[in-house]
């Protein structure tokens, strides 16, 4: 797993195969679904658009479509690596049954199969990884999917952003992003991580962070965003029962981009929470180049997670629990 992370900066400049009829996309909204790894790639997409346009967009995380988004006629992008994700799969059956305009983003699979069936664009990307491994792939490929009204070239922000990821790998035996993430996974050891964010793009990076966690290192993560966790989740530190407080490390993922009061929310939660519980504090870089800005984050994260697995003696690469999982429900 490790030189898939590493391979990161070569995905994001990797050219993608489209269809013949792939158009230059022009909408006033759009649902993207999808699951998992895959799914990411819409909350991506998401934040692009957010910063640049005032377009509707809505990431859909679950099985069908609802009546809501039929009335509203978006335009619907379908994205799973493997192609076969069954809630992705079944939301296209019920986009397909409503009339509604849509695409798709696959390495292969049903859906694939169904866009080139129905005479829909797609963008395929290659196979032969896991979901949450094809990171860089699939957010190329949502950068096709930005109108030309957005004013930003996010393909060439994408190459970019992959010339920076590999000059800072260079030299991966002697590099510093490779010793700190080392040490920061060697702090955590076994405790369960909860990371914080404070802007859209920093929570969607602790969120990348949380399942990289989940399934790298098979072990338990949560997310907070700042500053809902001040009227919730900050008591919840108070309690100790056995020590329990010695199980958790603390990561703030902070942004250049923050709003002044959540900068003073990061700080005040320092002394706030009680003493005994570790935290780690990672600043992110500030670039006009929005892409590269998350994947500085996104490879910090997807480094620790790899060394925690590592740490853990757990291989990175079994997934035989979510496997299981579809087999059960291929059996119901």
């Amino acid at each position: 797993m490790l030189d898939h992370v590493l391979n990161l900066g070569n995905q994001l400049s990797t050219d993608l195969v489209k269809s013949d009829n792939f158009p230059n996309f022009d909408y006033d909204r759009i649902l993207v679904v999808g699951m998992g790894g895959s799914g990411v790639a819409g909350d991506v997409l998401k934040l692009i658009l957010n910063k640049y346009s005032s377009l509707d967009i809505e990431v859909h995380k679950t099985y069908k479509i609802t009546k809501k988004h039929i009335e509203n006629k978006p335009l619907c992008l379908f994205i799973s690596y493997s192609g076969n994700t069954e809630e992705t799969v079944s939301a296209l059956e019920e986009a397909i049954k409503a009339d509604l305009e849509w695409c798709v983003i696959s390495s292969g699979g049903t859906l694939l199969e169904m866009a080139k069936e129905n005479s829909k664009p797609y963008i395929e990307v290659p196979s032969g990884l896991q979901p949450r491994a094809a990171f860089g792939l699939m957010t190329k490929a949502v950068a096709n999917f930005t109108p030309e009204s957005l004013g930003v070239n996010i393909e060439q922000n994408c190459k970019d952003s992959g010339i920076y990821l590999n000059e800072l790998l260079h030299n991966e035996s002697e590099n510093e992003i490779i010793k700190i993430t080392k040490e920061i996974a060697n702090n955590i050891g076994n405790k369960t991580v909860v990371i914080y964010g404070g802007t859209q793009l920093s929570y969607l990076v602790s969120q990348r962070w949380k399942t990289q966690i989940n399934e790298n290192a098979k072990s338990k993560s949560y997310v907070g965003y700042m500053p809902e966790v001040h009227h919730n989740e900050i008591l919840s530190w108070e309690a100790d029962k056995d020590g329990s407080k010695n199980n958790f490390h603390l990561i703030f993922l902070r942004d250049q981009n923050e709003h002044p009061k959540i900068k003073n929310r990061f700080e005040f939660t320092k002394e706030i929470i009680p003493k005994g519980i570790e935290i780690t504090e990672i600043e992110n870089i500030k670039s006009d180049n929005l892409i590269k800005e998350l994947f500085h984050l996104v490879l910090i994260g997807d480094l620790i997670s790899v060394f925690m697995a590592d740490n853990l003696n757990v291989d990175p690469y079994d997934i035989d629990s979510i496997e299981n999982l579809k087999n059960m429900l291929k059996e119901k």
